[in-house]
């Protein structure tokens, strides 16, 4: 049996800030490069983007999309005395459609309450609900009319009127982010809808001061979207799934960052993240011997019902552990398999929370179940000599289109126990290269 092949080099290493690449073709064979800047966490203080037109060659120059170190914070409303934040807000339409000859695009915006540098910590440290998701779709016709609309799963709700950002009918209402937009093979649109545990509850009816007492406003259950062209209305039809939810004494922050690929045999397979962390001001209900792992779960009608959410595992029937972190499925254009990049921890003692997020790996998915194959398990990355723990994770995938090279692009962060955190953001833009084995074609 051949094996995958994995090559990697240091792209740029920085001292005082977090520097991420994310790289993508669009539909005229132009690679854009986008270069982001952190220090501070889950929050980029710069942006810059470029493009190529000979695959990497030659570049344009960088061009800013925004600097808070030149310009100030880019989220931020303080100059009228709102110590808030907002992001987002309204979708693009940036997916064709053929099957309606439109355009269509999902999105979401996020609100932060005191603003990410103060309120974004105080959810996470005294557990204030200060982060607050919005869905959007847009749609643009093809006679050009276009619409942008709120995701509405309640009654009651408005969208955000910065006149009254702190309107309760629209930070308490419709919590829900938007994403993983794609086309079916059967040519109908799908994406992600990721709704409070509270209105997945409401949703499912089922009563969530029973099923996720702790913060379920906090955490996010999962709900897929089919979008289909009704021609004789000239108009879309959306048709959602179950809520995919775990309880809190399950996962202490339900599902994230989940992914979704669909089998030879029609199987519509997700894995998702959870989490076995404890937070005393989430009032987390886990039990503190809890392992962590990845769940699994399908659907065989179209995507309308999906079964519980189960532990994932290998043929061996051994559990796939895991930290919370996230993770993509891939099938390579070089042999046409199926695989699944994300961090397997030998040790299930030593998982907490997001932690640990090494070694990386990659492995081969069965077509049939979905399961992972064991015998094909391989190291992408792990500590280096020297290193007692990295973080290896927020990765980018890239194929390239004349050879099918899977390129990464992964910035490590988090070396030997040390957190980023101000005064400390140390960090290694690395790139690898995967090739896979074409015999088994």
């Amino acid at each position: 049996m051949g094996k995958i092949n994995v090559t990697s080099k240091l792209r740029s290493i920085s001292p005082d800030i977090e520097e991420c690449f994310f790289r993508s073709y669009d539909k005229n064979g132009v690679l854009h490069e986008t270069r982001v800047l952190s220090r501070e966490c889950d929050y980029a203080c710069g942006s810059f983007t470029r493009t190529s037109s000979d695959k990497g060659k030659t570049w344009t120059e960088w061009v800013k999309q925004f600097d808070d170190d030149e310009d100030g914070r880019h989220l931020s409303s303080k100059d009228d005395g709102n110590p808030d934040e907002y992001g987002g807000g309204g979708a693009t339409p940036y997916l064709y459609h053929p099957a309606s000859g439109c355009w269509f695009g999902v999105s979401a915006s996020c609100y932060y309450i005191n603003g990410h540098d103060k309120g974004y910590f105080d959810y996470w440290e005294k557990g204030e609900d200060n982060v607050r998701f919005h869905g959007y779709y847009a749609i643009k016709y093809p006679d050009g009319r276009v619409v942008n609309k709120m995701f509405e799963l309640e009654e009651g709700g408005c969208d955000y009127d910065p006149e009254n950002p702190r309107n309760p009918d629209f930070l308490d209402k419709n919590r829900v982010a938007a994403g993983n937009l794609h086309i079916l093979p059967d040519g109908d649109l799908c994406f992600f809808l990721e709704p409070t545990v509270r209105l997945c509850c409401k949703m499912a009816g089922v009563d969530v001061n029973t099923y996720y007492p702790s913060s379920p406003d906090f955490s996010n259950g999962l709900v897929v979207v089919r979008a289909h062209w009704d021609e004789a209305k000239g108009d879309y039809d959306f048709i959602y799934s179950n809520p995919i939810m775990l309880s809190d004494v399950q996962s202490s922050r339900c599902v994230m960052e989940s992914h979704m690929t669909i089998l030879p045999n029609g199987r519509w397979l997700i894995v998702t993240r959870g989490s076995n962390m404890t937070l005393d001001c989430w009032n987390t209900r886990i039990s503190p011997a809890a392992p962590g792992f990845k769940w699994y779960t399908f659907s065989d009608d179209g995507g309308r019902t999906f079964a519980p959410l189960m532990p994932w595992h290998f043929d061996t029937r051994e559990v796939v552990y895991s930290a919370a972190s996230i993770h993509a499925f891939y099938r390579s254009k070089q042999n046409g398999k199926l695989y699944w990049i994300g961090n397997i921890i030998e040790d299930p003692s030593s998982i907490d929370g997001n932690n640990p997020r090494f070694p990386l790996i990659i492995c081969q998915v069965d077509e049939e179940y979905g399961y992972l194959l064991k015998d094909t398990f391989t190291v992408i990355d792990t500590v280096r000599d020297g290193q007692t723990s990295v973080e290896l994770s927020n990765f980018n995938l890239l194929e390239d289109p004349d050879t099918g090279t899977l390129e990464m692009r992964l910035t490590k962060t988090n070396f030997n126990g040390k957190v980023q955190e101000e005064g400390y953001w140390y960090t290694e833009a690395w790139e690898y290269y995967i090739d896979f084995p074409v015999d088994e074609k």
